[in-house]
């Protein structure tokens, strides 16, 4: 991060992240124009940089008044943002904006609607002309389900990636980041989550890709160092996985307060930058601006530029393998692995403290399931002493598998689901003495029955994929409980998710 302090007229704020170099100015000013007593959030710009589309929420001008749980306005730009007015899509659901294709001419929005006990989101795309919306058709993207209330996204510039935050039961916390791109027929692709190093425990969402398909901006409470309940960051996209990124970079206190601040996004070659504040504002959104480009020779006199850099501290990073049922510190080996760095230590161990990179963690220890977990640089300059659980391959010892995850309602799993099952063999080829009792598990709602058939499905498809990896079928058992097993209160989604779950029991030994 650069800090340039530029006479007495203006601080700013350089973040380089890929091909885009970020710069902040001055400080952030209200749209009073676009602005009410009331929410406004979920931001999109037209590629004219001419029309704003914001969403008013509870607000009483919308279609079905104050119950509407969010419309979509639009502001024209002459000289100034005019008051919106409002484009009205349905009165029964929130809409949010995603973005304009095929240069401004069509329109793409989400809907979220709280329809029997669940919320449920969908797509859709309309033609754009003058402020209005026609010719509504749903888009149609394979394994798209949201279960949040909150639904948001935005469209790449060129129209082939879609970045939207939704919440399903393959979600790391509430709502998660993911991306559906356009293949060459045309058809988007299934939702994919954009990984552990932008995703948290707890909610990601406002995604906003640049026009270098690299750089994203999004909004976060699971980070943290932040400056209020959400905080804008931004981070670049490494290759084309869309699940390896940089670091998330806080954008910093010009940007980011003690309110939540939300949903940034900005027109390539454009003069500001556009989000979401609650700060000063009685606890609703606002939209605010900040100008991200400006005539250096108008207003500048002086420009002191310095580096922050941090320096590493002669120190160990020490590692410790434990129990995870009973917290005590076992013999075994960590493999660290990151870019440029491949190291194996023992329990208790250290190595010398230095600018680390992200770096995966590969545990071994005999007489317990090997695992993988990865820790950040932030994470790693945080700390000196790293404790990892592991579980023992012990009689009546239940070991719940992460990251064996399947689609909303199917037996068919997430992309990744396969690694965790393959350690699974693995461990029952090195053990062949152990027998195990797979278990499946939903939550509570729906249809008690149906919960049941679903969760001996997916059982009965890990109980193949392990046989396919050669392991007999005298060895695994399945039963499927449905949600009659659960390990959390089903009184909130986050909870909801702990219960959806697959898992085993050690039977024999």
């Amino acid at each position: 991060m650069k800090i340039g302090f530029i006479g007495i007229l203006l601080i700013g704020v350089q973040l380089s992240f890929g091909q885009t170099s970020l710069q902040f100015f001055g400080q952030p000013e209200s749209l009073n124009r676009v602005n009410s007593q009331y929410d406004e959030n979920f931001i999109s710009i037209h590629p004219s940089n001419e029309a704003l589309v914001v969403t008013r929420r509870n607000y009483p001008g919308n279609i079905g008044d104050r119950h509407n749980p969010g419309d979509i306005w639009v502001s024209q730009f002459d000289s100034v943002w005019l008051s919106p007015s409002s484009i009205n899509v349905d009165p029964s659901k929130l809409v949010t904006p995603i973005g304009y294709v095929n240069q401004g001419d069509l329109f793409i929005y989400s809907t979220t609607i709280f329809d029997r006990g669940v919320f449920r989101g969908d797509l859709w795309v309309a033609d754009y002309e003058n402020g209005m919306l026609k010719d509504h058709k749903k888009l149609e993207i394979e394994n798209f389900n949201n279960l949040s209330e909150h639904q948001s996204g935005s469209i790449s510039p060129n129209g082939k990636h879609m970045i939207f935050a939704m919440e399903g039961d393959f979600t790391f916390g509430v709502e998660d980041l993911y991306v559906s791109n356009l293949d060459e027929d045309g058809k988007w692709s299934s939702p994919k989550n954009l990984g552990y190093r932008i995703n948290t425990s707890f909610q990601e969402y406002t995604p906003f890709l640049a026009a270098d398909n690299e750089t994203l901006i999004f909004a976060s409470n699971g980070r943290e160092g932040g400056y209020g309940s959400f905080d804008l960051y931004a981070s670049t996209r490494i290759d084309n996985t869309w699940q390896n990124w940089t670091e998330p970079v806080n954008l910093g206190p010009t940007v980011n307060s003690k309110g939540a601040e939300t949903s940034m996004t900005f027109v390539h070659d454009s003069d500001y930058a556009y989000y979401s504040s609650t700060t000063d504002s009685d606890g609703y959104g606002d939209i605010k601006r900040i100008r991200i480009t400006t005539d250096m020779e108008e207003v500048v006199t002086e420009v002191q530029t310095f580096e922050i850099k941090e320096e590493p501290v002669d120190s160990e990073k020490v590692f410790y393998l434990v129990d995870k049922s009973g917290d005590q510190v076992i013999s075994g080996t960590i493999l660290l692995l990151g870019e440029g760095f491949n190291e194996e230590i023992s329990s208790g161990t250290g190595i010398l403290n230095q600018s680390f990179p992200d770096l995966t963690v590969e545990t071994r220890a005999e007489g317990f399931l090997n695992h993988v977990t990865h820790l950040t640089s932030s994470q790693l300059s945080a700390s000196d002493t790293f404790r990892i659980s592991v579980d023992a391959l012990a009689v009546g010892n239940t070991i719940n598998l992460e990251h064996v995850l399947f689609h909303q309602g199917t037996a068919n799993f997430i992309e990744g689901s396969e690694v965790e099952l393959d350690r699974v063999a693995e461990m029952l080829k090195e053990n062949p003495s152990i027998k195990i009792l797979l278990k499946g598990h939903t939550d509570n709602r729906g249809d008690a029955q149906l919960n049941v058939n679903l969760s001996r499905e997916r059982v009965r498809v890990v109980v193949e994929y392990l046989q396919e990896q050669g392991i007999g079928n005298k060895r695994i058992t399945g039963k499927g409980y449905g949600g009659n097993d659960p390990i959390a209160p089903n009184d909130s989604e986050e909870n909801r998710r702990l219960n959806r779950r697959v898992e085993f029991t050690i039977v024999e030994n």
